[in-house]
């Protein structure tokens, strides 16, 4: 679980930076096809959740399903932004909350994790 959030919460980073770059590097813009790193790793962390229901009383198992729900909001709504092709100032702030809003939900995974080793 911990390496899931790690990668989940780096991936939230570095969608924001596209965010505030308007979506492009340099004078190239970011593509469909680049922005299915962000589903992929979605994907594979809601597989490994999925694949653990006898964890789901666990603080950490709790907080992993919302901080995945908060990183999905997050990069559908970063997309959507992406798509639309102008920039909004109002809508990037939201999509920084949001962004935000992950990287809360994945320090408390964290710290479940580590109060339930003990």
């Amino acid at each position: 679980m911990a390496a899931n959030v790690a990668l989940l919460s780096d991936l939230s980073d570095k969608l924001a930076d596209y965010c505030r770059s308007d979506f492009k590097i340099d004078d190239r813009e970011i593509s469909s096809e680049e922005m299915g790193e962000f589903y992929y790793a979605f994907n594979k962390a809601n597989a490994f959740s999925a694949s653990t229901p006898r964890e789901s009383s666990r603080a950490s198992h709790r907080d992993f399903v919302a901080m995945l729900n908060a990183y999905e909001r997050f990069a559908h709504a970063a997309d959507g932004y992406r798509l639309a092709g102008k920039p909004d100032p109002a809508v990037l702030a939201a999509l920084l909350s949001q962004r935000d809003r992950v990287k809360h939900l994945a320090g408390k995974v964290t710290e479940d994790l580590r109060a339930e080793a003990q």
